[in-house]
């Protein structure tokens, strides 16, 4: 007897379909919270109205994810990847101009959740020790560890090419970048009358200031 038949014998259902059953029960999971929370928010959001839009048990929810926080990284765990291969795109041509490039990796991470459009689950990851969970701590961690490793692989590109002043310690450049776009983030996500524009251009404005003092 086969370990698939095996399988079949014990359950009643064939290995093959069962598998497929939870991979369909997952994505309609994953499809309720993508639903639920920009529109409720992180904390607005249950697992019990996930789980009937999902038409799951809400036991089944937690099994397969854990904790709400848990089911919050399944999503966004992926578009911090996305975020990070379109940075080292960037950073394989990077472009002679390192205001521009260094302002256009920044606005990659701007393009997040669609140009940070819910505040109300942008909040649950505010940022390492001020997340809704410590799953979504460690994400805002990797997250944040991401950025300023690619700010600074892009800033000594331009200080080998001579174009930033090589007295200037790139790790200390690259965390004064991702502080002054940390803080837009945190300032914007808690604010509900700061507009995503304007925002970007006081961004964009002081890392060209920036950029600008530590040039040769």
């Amino acid at each position: 007897m086969s370990i698939s038949t095996r399988n079949t014998a014990q359950t009643g259902v064939p290995v093959g379909l069962r598998e497929r059953q939870k991979v369909k029960r997952q994505a309609a999971i994953l499809n309720a919270a993508r639903e639920l929370f920009p529109s409720l928010g992180y904390q607005g959001t249950s697992m019990e109205a996930i789980a009937e839009i999902a038409e799951v048990g809400v036991a089944t929810v937690y099994n397969y994810f854990g904790t709400k926080g848990g089911l919050l990284a399944a999503i966004l765990r992926p578009e911090f990847t996305s975020l990070k291969e379109q940075g080292a795109r960037l950073l394989a041509e990077p472009g002679t101009d390192s205001v521009t490039s260094v302002q256009a990796l920044v606005n990659i991470y701007r393009h997040f959740q669609n140009d940070w459009a819910s505040r109300k689950l942008l909040s649950a990851i505010i940022g390492p020790g001020l997340s809704a969970e410590p799953i979504l701590d460690q994400l805002s961690e990797e997250a944040e560890s991401q950025l300023k490793a690619q700010l600074r692989e892009l800033l000594l590109g331009y200080q080998e090419r001579g174009q930033i002043l090589s007295s200037i310690d790139a790790d200390d450049a690259a965390m004064i970048v991702f502080c002054i776009f940390n803080q837009h983030f945190i300032d914007y996500v808690m604010h509900d009358n700061h507009a995503f524009d304007s925002m970007a251009a006081d961004m964009d404005r002081q890392i060209k200031l920036l950029i600008t003092g530590i040039s040769c």
